[in-house]
């Protein structure tokens, strides 16, 4: 009982800080907004385009897609067909979850090695982009093993709580 306790209580560090990092991450897009106002006001009212706005826009919306993502499947707002799933049973639905939790687990487990590996070759060898504005990548290139961190720590606390109900059904 006592590891139920423990494993409780790091299911819910872990739904805290996707929360956390999901809705501060959701006022990027208003950092987006305000760049491209930024650009079309430059652009058209001053005749002075940018040669920076696009692409930080782009690294901007990276960001705010890589690190909403654990918050999103915390709160269940993925895109879910379950033309299947809603005739299960209750326990039927556990036994699934639990195997869709283990496969996006792998998934996301490769995602996170691949860019990490990424990321790392774009710091080691001082990436920039090749653009005219030229910035360094290894920030945007990060946000890719970052966001697939998050998204396996959720994975694993939606794990752990489908295994501890799936738990708690069977005893009863």
């Amino acid at each position: 009982m006592q590891t139920n306790k423990r494993l409780e209580k790091l299911i819910l560090i872990v739904e805290q800080m996707n929360k956390w990092v999901g809705k501060a991450s959701c006022n990027l897009i208003f950092v987006f907004m305000f760049l491209m106002v930024y650009e079309v006001i430059a652009r058209y009212f001053f005749e002075s385009p940018t040669i920076w706005v696009h692409e930080l826009c782009g690294y901007v919306f990276a960001a705010y897609i890589a690190l909403t993502g654990g918050w999103v499947l915390l709160e269940k707002g993925h895109v879910a067909v379950d033309i299947i799933y809603q005739y299960f049973p209750e326990k039927g639905k556990k036994i699934a979850d639990i195997i869709v939790s283990i496969v996006a687990l792998f998934m996301f487990i490769v995602l996170f090695w691949q860019g990490y590996k990424f990321a790392w070759h774009a710091f080691s060898t001082n990436q920039h982009s090749h653009t005219l504005f030229g910035p360094p990548l290894w920030p945007v290139k990060t946000l890719l093993p970052a966001g697939a961190l998050l998204f396996i720590l959720q994975i694993l606390a939606d794990l752990g709580r489908s295994i501890l109900t799936f738990k708690e059904r069977t005893v009863k």
